[in-house]
């Protein structure tokens, strides 16, 4: 399976207008991001201030909470209106799914790795391990998209976010290959390459890892997930 590279002519300093510019259906006024004092106002305000919790939360004993998971879903999914009414809404609604959404979500951040390294085949697993906490928005072994923003907001320097988006851009067109571990461990390497290869251009962006901007000019390069 040979993956392109959609980057070649990307123009890096316009990285934040253009993407930016693609994030109009985000509401910083949505009742997902109640937990936030003060609310993220943007899109990459949202992403930095999850980067943030992630850091901290999975080394307390209470883990990743509920508030910001449903956050993180929120973040992933508000570009797709069916996706938040389907996942985020009864997350929110659902007193009963919101509890034992968190006390999962406790039993994953206490056996989560505390560091990743570079192996594709030990990300893929990792994700897989996934199957075994069904945890609501997650549940799904083909929810791939939703576990590697989770891994990813964990570990932004390691991990890739794996979706149709970012699929299309490399010039994958096949049917539900965002389902795929197959697609994913052929994925993870290719976008490593891609940071690498853009390293210098991303030097000069200081919030965000290679590996995120990399994610962001390609979701730049299909025009957003409308």
């Amino acid at each position: 399976m040979q993956l392109t590279d959609p980057l070649s002519k990307f123009d890096w300093p316009s990285l934040y207008v253009k993407y930016d510019a693609l994030c109009e259906r985000f509401d910083p006024t949505t009742a997902f991001l109640d937990s936030f004092s003060p609310r993220p106002e943007s899109d990459r305000m949202l992403y930095y201030a999850l980067v943030d919790r992630f850091t901290s939360e999975p080394l307390s004993p209470a883990g990743i909470s509920i508030e910001t998971y449903e956050a993180m879903l929120y973040w992933k999914l508000y570009s797709q209106p069916a996706a938040v009414a389907n996942t985020c809404k009864p997350l929110r609604a659902n007193l009963g799914l919101r509890k034992a959404t968190g006390e999962s979500l406790r039993t994953l951040s206490a056996k989560l790795p505390r560091t990743m390294s570079k192996d594709s085949n030990f990300l893929v697993d990792l994700t897989r391990s996934f199957n075994a906490f069904a945890i609501w928005g997650m549940k799904s072994s083909t929810a791939l998209p939703v576990r590697t923003t989770f891994l990813h907001v964990l570990q932004p320097a390691v991990v890739p976010i794996f979706d149709k988006q970012v699929l299309l851009a490399v010039g994958v067109t096949d049917r539900n290959a965002n389902q795929s571990l197959r697609f994913l461990s052929t994925y993870i390497p290719h976008a490593w390459s891609l940071a690498n290869l853009y390293s210098e251009a991303c030097s000069v962006f200081q919030k965000e890892t290679d590996v995120r901007l990399v994610d962001m000019a390609m979701w730049v390069v299909r025009g957003g997930c409308n």
